[in-house]
């Protein structure tokens, strides 16, 4: 029997994500916080904790080997801490600082766990995990994407789907003479805005800033074709350009796994109401 929930009850599994940073690792170990790198990330690639299987979702050691391959070409971690703490956020400096400031990190991390095996034990635990992912660009051929064209313009609108756990969509901009992802292409902002159908039921509309810039990255300091933007799953955007008609569009919503049903009996009014529709006389009322 499926399990029935109170309406508005949370989820008994699923974490407060309000005040998650978006470049952290939270897995199921107390361990993971800790071992996770701080600092501003050059591609703000998102790791949250889920069981969840889909395509925003995996390993995180192939997460993170992926993110160092690009940020770290020229580095290979000796342990699984080395990969914790070069995994996410990108740390300047040459390969010999570098490996300075993980050593350092190690040495913080052995006071508070007691030990060095203590330390790689929770970076492997961590690494060994699923996380969710948000801000990775899609592979060609694996993950699901959709794209159209700007009206007026060489450049398309492309969405994907980030981290199923928190109903995060990602978004960014592709050159149709290229067919490569690129930063902020044109002068434009970005809105989210109350859905058409019922705007009176809506947030008010705010402007949606890339997650580079969120983090305080500076627009040069972007790499190139790196920058996103993280929608939400239904969420209704703006694209406002000077001097150009506007372009909205809804970010899809995908389907859960499991709905929640609630506790309570269900009244089928009609979601639409259509403007020939007949108001029900008495003798069609039910008794």
């Amino acid at each position: 029997m499926a399990q029935r929930k109170q309406p508005y009850s949370k989820p008994r599994d699923v974490r407060a994500t309000s005040d998650t940073p978006k470049s952290s690792v939270h897995p199921q170990s107390p361990t993971a916080h800790t071992l996770s790198s701080s600092g501003t990330s050059s591609t703000s690639s998102a790791l949250t904790s889920t069981s969840l299987e889909s395509s925003s979702c995996g390993v995180a050691r192939e997460l993170y080997i992926e993110f160092m391959q690009e940020a770290y070409p020229d580095i290979t971690p000796r342990d699984d801490h080395d990969l914790v703490m070069l995994g996410s956020p990108k740390h300047e400096g040459s390969t010999a600082e570098i490996f300075t400031w993980v050593d350092k990190k190690m040495e913080n991390h052995i006071k508070i766990y007691g030990s060095r095996t203590a330390v790689m034990a929770n970076a492997k635990e961590l690494l060994d995990g699923i996380v969710g992912v948000t801000g990775r660009k899609p592979r060609p051929g694996r993950d699901i994407a959709h794209i159209r064209r700007i009206p007026g313009s060489k450049y398309l609108i492309r969405l994907w789907p980030g981290n199923p756990y928190v109903n995060e969509y990602c978004m960014d901009f592709v050159d149709t003479v290229t067919n490569r992802p690129v930063n902020s292409p044109f002068a434009f902002e970005l809105w989210a805005v109350p859905n058409p159908d019922a705007p009176w039921l809506s947030l008010p509309s705010g402007r949606l800033y890339s997650l580079e810039r969120n983090f305080h990255v500076a627009q040069d300091r972007i790499l190139a074709g790196e920058e996103k933007w993280v929608p939400r799953d239904g969420q209704t955007c703006l694209l406002k350009r000077p001097g150009k008609r506007d372009v909205m569009f809804t970010v899809p919503i995908r389907q859960q796994p499991q709905t929640v049903q609630y506790d309570v009996d269900i009244l089928d009014f009609p979601k639409v109401e259509k403007p020939y529709d007949v108001p029900a006389s008495p003798s069609t009322l039910p008794p």
